[in-house]
């Protein structure tokens, strides 16, 4: 007989609820348990040595493909376990001796009263928490669903087939259908329908009824069909377990019954509060700006009246910090000055320690760039040290606040002058991936924006385009960038009205530059304005670039990536990374420290690195072994005696 896990409705708390019993069904190729026969209540394997026991089936089994992603179990938990325990592996040892160096041990139960530590359980997810399975041969603590999880499986979420249990390999990369969460060791699934649960949800007792007053004044009923209902709260379609009200025609997710009353999100500045039903008119998502259905529940901002975000969209995890406010007093946001005014013009900013006063730039110096922005002062107001001293600042810059709510994070961020308190004088961006020494916007939980990229808001009106551009695109979604034509890891801007995407790299590009060898602004302009005759300037190379040329590598350099720089009295044509440099947030007389690959060392070569300008009579010769050109950009990077273009030829592979 092999064992199948059933639901059956048992009373709760006066609550009707299913709960998982075990009932055992007849095989004709497997031997039950002496235990069990004998009516004593049965004791359990330990869950690592029956994982490794399929893991080893697998490995031997001829059946099995490399490319499978499921394998079905076979080995029952119950103690004592007979099958092929005599049996020799092809390396001569025995089944048990595999995981678990006991075998003859059960496992432990434990109930404890308080918790003892946080213990993660062989499946991954979760902590174990006060009642858990304790294995003497190999110490750890197992849940109880892991523990005891029968082959198959009758659940109500899924009624019309049954659910066999599986071990999922590593190139599985699925989630269960109830949580969400990876599944990582073994799973319960459908073959038919792709139906999967981890066994903690799967083994889970199951409210028949919920009486949850704030969502819905009538009793809510458990309802297994759940391809076919939309849901009222998020007003999805869903396989996702289903709680109805027959005489309201309400449905409701099980998730969607607990979702948050009242939030504040990233992308709006009061916060939001749930509502069931919406006004009438055609309203979109502040987030999505697809629209909403004016028949499910939306979050509304009550300060604000024509502002509506889609459950789900107001619920994801790069947009809600997670807490519910619902009853908390909303608190002031305490607005810190940048700067002191120390008289009129003359101001003491808190990242320098001397008075600066401010000045009209009216001749440009490519050597002066100013300390947030890593940006050259072309013209316009900025503060300057008094003190003789190097120190300049936008006045833009001088007055961005020292915390802000950006749309790319839920939670607030604090501006930092991070490259000189970061220990390697650098870091990298989280919106734009591109590296700098200059001021950013920085979470202890990792994000940082420099400064440039946190100027971006919704909406962003792009000199290169003619519609407003939005943070609409799920971070999921992997467009490419119109401009680069890369494929950003995180958050795009995008056109409503069109398919233009743009990443924050490319929309943090001036879009009005100076160059030193011309005394004219030059404009950035798309390819369609130039010809495979131009050349630029700089490195007198063809302005159209191919996706063969290696000197190029990386953005700007794709085939079809053809924006330029041009100067349309002089006729003057630059590649945006000749004019702008490869690294253009990395701050000329700054010294930070990189790490060289090498074939001996995991970590790299630990390397002390000076940026220079490249500002001499004659461009110096990159040492790097792979490019050994004469170096175009504006910086250069000295490592010892070495100069390097980029920081790339300066960390390339080398085996010293």
């Amino acid at each position: 007989m092999n064992w199948m896990g059933v639901f059956n409705e048992v009373e709760i708390n006066g609550s009707p609820t299913f709960v998982l019993t075990t009932s055992q069904i007849h095989s004709s190729n497997s031997s039950d348990e002496a235990a069990i026969d004998s009516g004593v209540e049965p004791l359990f394997l330990c869950p690592l040595r029956r994982f490794h026991s399929e893991q080893d089936r697998k490995e031997n089994s001829e059946r099995l493909r490399d490319g499978d992603r499921f394998v079905p179990f076979h080995d029952s938990p119950h103690f004592p376990y007979r099958a092929q325990q005599d049996e020799p592996l092809p390396d001569g040892s025995k089944w048990y001796e595999q995981s678990c160096k006991l075998p003859v041990i059960p496992l432990y139960w434990c109930n404890n009263k308080e918790l003892e530590d946080e213990q993660i359980c062989m499946c991954g997810n979760l902590t174990v928490g006060t009642d858990y399975y304790f294995c003497l041969g190999c110490d750890k603590r197992y849940h109880k669903e892991c523990v005891e999880s029968p082959l198959e499986i009758k659940h109500p979420f899924h009624p019309r087939h049954s659910l066999q249990l599986f071990m999922s390999t590593s190139d599985c990369n699925m989630c269960c259908d109830r949580c969400g969460i990876f599944l990582l060791l073994s799973c319960y699934r459908c073959t038919s329908c792709n139906f999967t649960l981890h066994p903690l949800c799967a083994m889970k007792p199951i409210p028949i009824v919920k009486n949850h007053p704030k969502r819905h004044p009538h009793p809510l009923t458990f309802f297994p069909r759940q391809d076919s209902l939309s849901c009222n709260v998020c007003g999805v379609i869903k396989k996702f377990p289903t709680y109805i009200c027959v005489r309201c025609d309400f449905v409701v997710h099980r998730d969607c019954i607990n979702f948050p009353y009242v939030i504040k999100i990233s992308r709006h500045l009061h916060r939001v509060a749930f509502t069931s039903s919406l006004p009438s008119g055609g309203w979109s998502c502040g987030v999505c700006r697809r629209k909403i259905d004016n028949h499910y529940g939306a979050y509304t901002c009550q300060q604000c009246n024509n502002y509506f975000v889609h459950t789900r969209c107001a619920l994801r995890e790069d947009v809600w910090d997670g807490e519910e406010l619902e009853g908390v007093p909303e608190e002031l946001d305490v607005v810190v000055e940048p700067f002191e005014t120390i008289a009129d013009g003359i101001i003491l900013h808190f990242t320098h320690g001397h008075h600066m006063r401010l000045e009209m730039s009216l001749t440009y110096d490519h050597t002066r760039v100013c300390q947030a922005c890593v940006l050259p002062i072309y013209e316009g107001l900025f503060y300057a040290c008094m003190d003789q001293c190097d120190f300049i600042l936008h006045d833009s810059c001088a007055n961005a606040p020292r915390r802000i709510q950006h749309a790319l994070h839920p939670y607030p961020v604090t501006l930092k002058a991070v490259g000189s308190e970061h220990g390697s004088g650098q870091f990298h961006c989280s919106a734009c991936s591109q590296r700098g020494c200059g001021f950013a916007y920085e979470r202890f939980d990792g994000f940082i924006l420099d400064v440039t990229c946190a100027s971006v808001s919704e909406p962003f009106h792009y000199q290169g385009h003619e519609h407003l551009l939005f943070l609409a695109l799920d971070p999921e979604e992997k467009p490419k960038c119109h401009v680069c034509k890369s494929e950003p890891k995180g958050n795009v801007l995008n056109c409503i009205e069109c398919d233009f995407v743009l990443c924050f790299m490319c929309a943090t590009l001036p879009y009005k530059v100076k160059c030193k060898h011309d005394k004219h602004y030059l404009t950035f302009r798309y390819w369609e304005e130039a010809s495979d005759s131009d050349w630029c300037e700089i490195c007198e190379g063809k302005l159209i670039l191919e996706a063969q040329d290696l000197y190029y590598d990386g953005p700007y350099a794709n085939e079809g990536t053809t924006w330029f720089y041009e100067c349309t009295e002089c006729c003057t044509t630059l590649h945006i990374r000749c004019l702008l440099g490869k690294h253009r947030y990395m701050k000329p007389g700054q010294t930070i420290t990189v790490y060289r690959k090498t074939s001996m060392m995991f970590m790299g070569k630990k390397l002390i690195c000076h940026i220079l300008h490249n500002d001499s009579n004659s461009r110096p010769i990159c040492s790097g072994r792979e490019c050994s050109r004469r170096c175009p950009f504006n910086s250069v990077y000295k490592v010892d005696a070495e100069i390097f273009c980029s920081l790339d030829c300066a960390t390339a592979l080398r085996n010293d």
